[in-house]
């Protein structure tokens, strides 16, 4: 077995505590999902064998007014709900990793219709997120708050955990009681910032004195909440003693709300982004600090520790994108890691469910067996097939990877020089590097699943003919729409691809068509190359087709960089003009020296058409059956993957 790379010995040196030692310098993160507990196990228990050191749950409800969900909500709310998790704890801690029960309430963050009553907060301020007014907690009921706290932590422990994590960040009640900006009350629990900071200090005290010094407490707290009003760095440099001193033996360093004016997890925030909070509190406690925020890099992670700015890396999505990614790096596979691309998808997929009363599972883009460990979905077939896919991108490439992986004889053909399709342009824009990840993830794959590459090669009809696969997949992609303006052939229009591919020069006025995704990151591209840019969008708003938790943040910072017309129709296209209609701004004509055509993708037909009159066992996934997502893509190449028997 090979060993971990010189330089990141120290991810693995051991933490340890008077009453909890740490096996390397990794935690899972706390993140909810909508799994049931069996499921549950089998996800967190596979992150375990992963390597991960330490497991934190995701919330478990200390009271009924503090459920964020009505489906897959964890609790710890009465003595009854112990027995539900000796099973999963002991599992997990047998897999390898210390296991830690995140206790919490989202105040003012609970819909009414999953509670049944009016959310509960310090104050009666409206959430920005539910849209509800919540009622104020009286002074006695705060008091009982804190006893819940205590007697879930007690619940916990026995159950097994090896401590817990109170929940005092993004927000959620702890949160709303430390900030000025939500918290008015005029008793004990509310002025200064360390008497708002008394219901935590009480619950960190009465959890000590309940369980004992033989069980681990940590804290999460948001070092600074990014949100008007609310508390900063100074202010948390000042409460983190008091944590320790209430009885802390660990404090997970947090960025921010939900509500947080600055964005904290699109791919556009750079890797080990917070580690400076962590930094500046590891400065004024003596016990471990914890960072955690768009890490999928065991270079930063070692960084990070190497300059004393945390004890520990918490690792969130990118145990979701790759359970193994630990142990990959302790034997020495980095290259074979699956790096989490930060596309919020499964932040969405979260949220989604949050704010609706179905069960929306987790997904990530990229792992499409996420939450279906210990169900072998890719298990061995029947016999072994000879296996044609036409086309590299996502879902060709995954489509690849699992046939081969379960047995089959694989061969790719890609017509261009190097896989990967249209992903080979998504990573020209700005902020979009990340998207490498997976063309090495997959380059890397083929390799190691043996899968043969037949590069700069079309697949033809004639191609089937010759070579007589058992099972044809056909995953050729898309090509831009172009539409029907008039003026729309003219030498200076090209589309969204020509630019990206670097076939054309853009003049000095830049007109592009389109504000959806691919339409945006061309208009950045060219904007930040000096172009004067205007956008133009037939609906009311731009970026419909991105990720819920990346789109503010993008449209936030293209707006600053160009002029972006929205409910505005391109009515014709002259030499060296645009012609635009709108409703609020009537006829109007904008300089253009080049038109971008960014209006979406069309299934590539040529081949299936070509194709109607065999009778080949075949497949269609990606773009050329439905232009989508990536995530879409992935999954159909697995599901097709894993259907070839």
């Amino acid at each position: 077995m090979k060993m971990a790379e010189k330089g990141l010995e120290i991810l693995f040196d051991p933490l340890v505590m008077n009453n909890l030692t740490v096996k390397n310098r990794f935690f899972m993160a706390p993140m909810g999902t909508s799994f049931d507990l069996d499921q549950l196990a089998n996800y967190l228990v596979a992150r375990a064998k992963g390597g991960v050191g330490l497991i934190t749950s995701g919330l478990m409800s200390v009271h009924p007014s503090g459920r964020a969900k009505g489906i897959g909500q964890l609790v710890l709310e009465t003595d009854k709900d112990i027995d539900r998790y000796l099973p999963m704890v002991k599992a997990v801690k047998a897999a390898g990793s210390r296991f830690i029960a995140q206790l919490g309430h989202v105040g003012r963050y609970a819909f009414s219709r999953v509670i049944g009553q009016p959310a509960v907060a310090p104050s009666p301020i409206a959430s920005f997120y539910t849209r509800e007014t919540p009622r104020a907690l009286s002074t006695d009921e705060v008091d009982e708050m804190v006893l819940s706290f205590a007697e879930a932590a007690v619940r916990a422990q026995k159950a097994g955990f090896d401590g817990v994590e109170i929940c005092a960040n993004s927000g959620y009640l702890i949160s709303q009681f430390l900030s000025a900006s939500t918290n008015k009350r005029e008793d004990k629990y509310g002025g200064s910032l360390l008497d708002r900071a008394r219901f935590l200090f009480s619950i960190i005290g009465e959890t000590r004195k309940r369980v004992g010094d033989d069980f681990n407490i940590c804290v999460k707290f948001d070092a600074e909440d990014g949100v008007e009003g609310g508390n900063t760095l100074e202010d948390s440099l000042i409460l983190a003693p008091k944590m320790v001193e209430a009885g802390a033996d660990r404090l997970h360093v947090w960025a921010g709300w939900h509500e947080s004016l600055r964005p904290m997890l699109p791919s556009f925030v750079p890797r080990g982004a917070f580690s400076y909070l962590s930094a500046a509190i590891k400065e004024v406690v003596d016990v471990p600090v914890s960072t955690v925020g768009r890490i999928n890099d065991p270079y930063v992670a070692a960084g990070i520790l190497r300059r004393k700015e945390a004890d520990l890396i918490g690792l969130g999505r990118q145990m979701l994108c790759d359970p193994d990614f630990v142990r990959k790096i302790e034997e020495g596979r980095i290259r074979e890691i699956r790096r989490c691309i930060a596309c919020c998808y499964c932040i969405d997929q979260t949220f989604g469910a949050l704010k609706s009363d179905k069960k929306v599972e987790l997904k990530c883009a990229l792992n499409p067996e996420l939450g279906h460990e210990g169900k072998a979905l890719a298990d061995l077939p029947e016999k072994k097939r000879k296996v044609v896919v036409a086309g590299s991108g996502p879902a060709g490439l995954e489509a690849a990877r699992t046939a081969a992986r379960r047995g089959h004889d694989v061969t790719l053909y890609e017509k261009e020089e190097r896989l990967g399709g249209l992903l080979n342009l998504a990573v020209v824009p700005p902020h979009k590097e990340e998207l490498k990840n997976i063309l090495d993830y997959y380059s890397l794959q083929m390799e190691l699943c043996n899968v043969k590459l037949k590069l700069n090669e079309s697949f033809t009809i004639e191609t089937l003919e010759k070579i007589k696969p058992d099972v044809l997949v056909v995953a050729v992609g898309a090509e831009p729409i172009v539409p029907n303006i008039p003026g729309i052939e003219g030498d200076h229009v090209v589309t969204s691809l020509d630019v990206l591919e670097g076939r054309v020069q853009a003049g000095e006025n830049v007109v592009v068509i389109g504000g959806g995704l691919v339409g945006l990151e061309t208009a950045e591209y060219l904007a930040d190359g000096g172009a004067r840019v205007t956008i133009c969008e037939m609906l009311k708003s731009v970026a419909r087709d991105v990720e819920r938790a990346s789109r503010w943040g993008m449209v936030s910072r293209i707006s600053k960089k160009m002029r972006v017309l929205t409910s505005t129709k391109v009515i014709g296209i002259q030499e060296s003009e645009v012609v635009v209609e709108s409703v609020e701004n009537g006829r109007e004509t904008i300089p253009a020296d080049t038109v971008v055509v960014a209006v979406g993708f069309t299934a590539r037909t040529d081949l299936l058409e070509a194709l109607n009159q065999s009778d080949i066992e075949r497949y269609t996934v990606g773009s050329c059956g439905k232009p989508g997502k990536i995530a879409d893509a992935v999954a159909e190449g697995f599901s097709v993957g894993c259907r070839i028997r």
